[in-house]
């Protein structure tokens, strides 16, 4: 297992590329709905549909708008030796094939989530799906994670689309969905996987004419 090791300069690097970089691709960034209120003294992950490579980057974008904490983001172990400079921003790894990453992984997505100062970014789906595919597949490791955490935590569902205009480029369309508590999700995982289901069919059926937050 690969463990992030934040470093400032990496961040400051990232910050510069990444603006430009979203507002070369995509015409504008819409967030539907307002971002919910999360318990200062509580634990977070937040767990967005897997449709594109912009994926990890859209929501690092959304939570620097609005949480004050640091970012984790899960990745597999293949991509982030690509990748490496993602470890240097927030990215560990998990190696699906060797059990002792697994729970090696596992124990430090605990530490992260234990920590308020921090939050988690997941992808239940665990792998790239279209984003029109329904319903989409949901795999358990959250749950593995929400196990034996030692306080409170909640679990933000997250869902993001893309929307084709009359300009080149698309639009960036988010929605946040309802905070969930994470004992009820270790006790009913079908709560979680309806949450999920029901961010991306809500984001599904918005009107143009109800975005409310426009980044840019």
């Amino acid at each position: 297992m690969i463990k992030a090791e934040h470093k400032k300069w990496a961040q400051l690097i990232y910050d510069f590329y990444i603006s430009r970089l979203l507002k070369k691709n995509f015409n504008s960034f819409y967030l539907l709905n307002e971002f919910p209120p999360i318990p200062k003294n509580s634990g977070l992950i937040i767990t967005p549909n897997h449709f594109s490579w912009w994926d990890g980057f859209l929501i690092d974008f959304v939570g620097k708008k609005y949480l004050d904490r640091k970012f984790y983001l899960l990745m597999l172990e293949e991509q982030l030796e690509k990748y490496w400079f993602f470890r240097k921003i927030g990215a560990f790894s998990i190696k699906l094939d060797n059990p002792v990453s697994i729970a090696a992984t596992l124990l430090y997505s605990r530490e992260i989530v234990s920590k308020t100062e921090n939050y988690l970014v997941i992808y239940p789906q665990g792998e790239l799906e279209p984003y029109e595919k329904r319903p989409p597949k949901i795999k358990e490791g959250l749950k593995s994670i929400l196990k034996k955490l030692p306080l409170e935590t909640f679990v933000l569902p997250f869902a993001f689309k893309l929307r084709f205009g009359n300009e080149m480029k698309p639009d960036i369309i988010a929605r946040a969905g309802n905070l969930i508590d994470s004992k009820l999700i270790v006790n009913d995982y079908s709560i979680f996987t309806k949450a999920f289901e029901n961010t991306l069919f809500e984001l599904d059926n918005d009107e143009p004419q109800k975005e409310k937050i426009k980044f840019f």
